[in-house]
């Protein structure tokens, strides 16, 4: 294919330009090829190259007619040429979409556990969170509830309560005395099948094994994101950590790129949809959602924590929190949010 390309920039005396369908990861390693071969790539939203296909009567779809359609629009539409980012960036943006789905994977696999040891034990979750190291631990150590009422098992599940929470002895104890009261209510309400119990320490394994792997690549994130300079400036945003300020940061990428707010606003898929016809112009229009899924989710979140109060009852963000304040009295909770995501965002 360079070959062919390279015939028609001889025959022609200029350097084609690349255009392709978006087509997820598929897509990615071709652009990422012919730019680094110096050409100009432009990556075509399927949204819009579907929409051509409209402009015939007759229902032919072969390779060459989309390519043909596809050149076509580079001369009837303004498109922004594909770019690489840096590598701080690339990595940023592979390790932090990771975490993200391994955090979703993680919270399916905490429900199934829960689900389970209900059945076991119904009265565990009130007894010990089963998210906390202490819960997995014991669950992976000492599964079944007969083996909580064992005497031989005593010191070692004390010991556990007492140093994994770093809570102290008298805490250690009572949580003890309240796992043996749910041991001998399993006894009664639980299903005492083996079943059961491997499930439940199945699910325990993988969510400690998924906990491991987090971690693993929070310092990964950790180490690329110090290289950053805006890391530093995101984090200084009150509601915004330093996983979130990550995430944004990978999915915007180069702030350069974008000559005002208004751009990033629409990359994100916060801009507001259109409606008019005539006279009639729309006014419960929604934002477009034609962007990063991955950054209005960040966005959502930094949000909802900066109109919050802290644990020790002070404003997260009292200039994010003012400005909600103002928005909800015209407005739904919802769009009150998605303001305050706008305004967050520019």
């Amino acid at each position: 294919a360079l070959g062919q390309i390279k015939k028609v920039e001889e025959t022609f005396s200029s350097k084609p330009v690349i255009s392709l369908e978006s087509t997820g990861h598929y897509s990615a390693r071709i652009v990422h090829f012919f730019i680094k071969q110096g050409f100009e790539v432009y990556l075509i939203n399927p949204l819009i190259s579907h929409s051509i296909k409209n402009s015939v009567v007759r229902k032919v779809k072969t390779d060459s007619v989309d390519a043909f359609e596809l050149a076509k629009l580079l001369f009837l539409q303004d498109f922004h040429p594909a770019y690489i980012p840096s590598d701080a960036f690339a990595n940023l943006k592979i390790l932090t979409r990771t975490r993200f789905q391994l955090a979703n994977q993680r919270t399916t696999l905490l429900n199934q556990l829960v689900a389970a040891i209900e059945q076991v034990a119904p009265l565990f979750p009130k007894v010990l969170n089963p998210a906390s190291l202490t819960a997995l631990t014991l669950l992976t150590t000492f599964t079944a509830p007969s083996e909580w009422l064992k005497e031989v098992n005593q010191q070692a599940i004390v010991s556990m309560l007492e140093t994994l929470p770093r809570k102290g002895k008298n805490y250690g104890d009572k949580k003890y005395r309240a796992l043996l009261d749910c041991a001998r209510d399993a006894e009664v309400t639980g299903i005492d099948l083996a079943a059961n119990v491997t499930t439940v320490q199945f699910y325990a394994n993988g969510v400690l094994f998924m906990d491991h792997q987090l971690k693993a690549l929070d310092n990964q994130i950790d180490e690329v994101a110090n290289q950053l300079p805006e890391f530093i400036l995101l984090k200084s945003i009150p509601g915004i950590g330093a996983i979130l300020a990550s995430l944004i940061l990978g999915e915007i990428g180069d702030i350069n790129r974008f000559t005002n707010a208004k751009q990033l606003v629409a990359y994100c898929g916060m801009d507001p949809s259109v409606r008019q016809s005539g006279n009639y112009v729309g006014t419960k229009n929604r934002v477009t959602k034609r962007g990063s899924p991955f950054l209005r989710r960040s966005l959502y979140m930094v949000a909802t924590t900066a109109i919050r109060k802290n644990a020790k009852g002070a404003l997260v963000n009292s200039v994010i929190y003012d400005y909600y304040q103002k928005k909800i009295q015209t407005k739904t909770r919802k769009q009150s949010l998605g303001a305050v995501m706008n305004k967050l965002l520019r």
